[in-house]
């Protein structure tokens, strides 16, 4: 109230309370949907339009997932990935479901041959000579080194996964090339495919030589226009067909491929290549597709 005026004469103010409820009065408009919540509608609604166009976008560009991709999502089992993705990994469950260890033989193998190869490795000799040393490679060859996956019938060591992957992490550790030479060999060579689906005749003539180091293998997949699916192989194909004189069932192949590990010192060859039966010559017992020859 103002000085001198009588305090009984005092109106009490009018106030106005925006918002909702009895009584209450809204704010003027803003902007041209009329109020707040429609302005935030309206940004909702062009940035969901703008999600879906970029969405239908992407979906044109990627390709879609191939065949290997589904026969690889489809394989194995779950473990601690499930935790993950389902939100809630725990380490002590990890720990307490997951023991892997090393037997008695794996464990010398890294403590003693490990230990002597990184020895007697330099990365920066083998970067510069771009080659291994002659004491390295008969010390490789003469300890198995390129047959650690290789059952002991046939000349390997017969070692587990994780005693591999475990000596390739200590090779990495003293020479990226010493664990990229013994990991191709031990993964991407021929040997384990020779052992779960070789005839016993190939068996017999590849695995020996495989495990002491006779026949480095190499594996023949990517290609100049195309990547390491091997389902979706661009200039790699083969032909069944028959020989013309002896009427031997065979393969007619045409292939170009680049990038491959172990090449120039490979002694064999897995060739990735896309089979075409187009005669039927092979009557029921394999099928088209991607298949695995070798060539020495």
């Amino acid at each position: 109230r103002k000085d001198g005026e009588n305090e009984d004469a005092v109106q009490p103010r009018r106030h106005i309370a925006y918002g909702r409820g009895e009584g209450r009065r809204r704010p003027p408009p803003r902007g041209p949907r009329g109020d707040r919540g429609g302005q935030a509608r309206g940004i909702l609604g062009v940035s969901h339009a703008i999600d879906k166009r970029v969405y239908r976008w992407a979906k044109g560009v990627l390709p879609p997932i191939s065949k290997t991709e589904n026969i690889a999502l489809g394989c194995g089992t779950i473990g601690f990935d499930r935790d993950i993705f389902g939100g809630s990994p725990s380490l002590q469950h990890l720990i307490d479901t997951y023991t892997p260890a090393l037997s008695d033989e794996e464990q010398s193998f890294l403590d003693v041959q490990v230990h002597h190869l990184c020895s007697i490795l330099s990365d920066h000799d083998v970067a510069t000579d771009k080659d291994f040393s002659r004491e390295a490679w008969d010390y490789m060859r003469d300890e198995r080194f390129f047959g650690m996956k290789i059952p002991r019938e046939w000349g390997g060591l017969g070692f587990s996964t994780h005693a591999v992957s475990t000596i390739l992490a200590k090779l990495a550790t003293q020479c990226f090339d010493a664990n990229a030479t013994v990991a191709v060999p031990n993964s991407l060579g021929p040997g384990e495919l020779l052992v779960r689906y070789g005839t016993p005749d190939q068996k017999e003539y590849f695995l020996p030589r495989l495990a002491d180091g006779t026949l480095i293998p190499c594996f023949g997949l990517t290609g100049p226009h195309s990547g390491s699916d091997a389902t979706s192989l661009i200039g790699s194909d083969c032909v069944v067909s028959r020989h013309p004189e002896t009427g031997e069932l065979g393969v007619v192949a045409s292939f170009r491929k680049r990038y491959i590990t172990l090449a120039p010192v490979a002694g064999v060859v897995g060739l990735g290549l896309n089979l075409r039966d187009p005669e039927g010559l092979l009557g029921g017992e394999g099928e088209e597709g991607f298949t695995v020859a070798l060539l020495e």
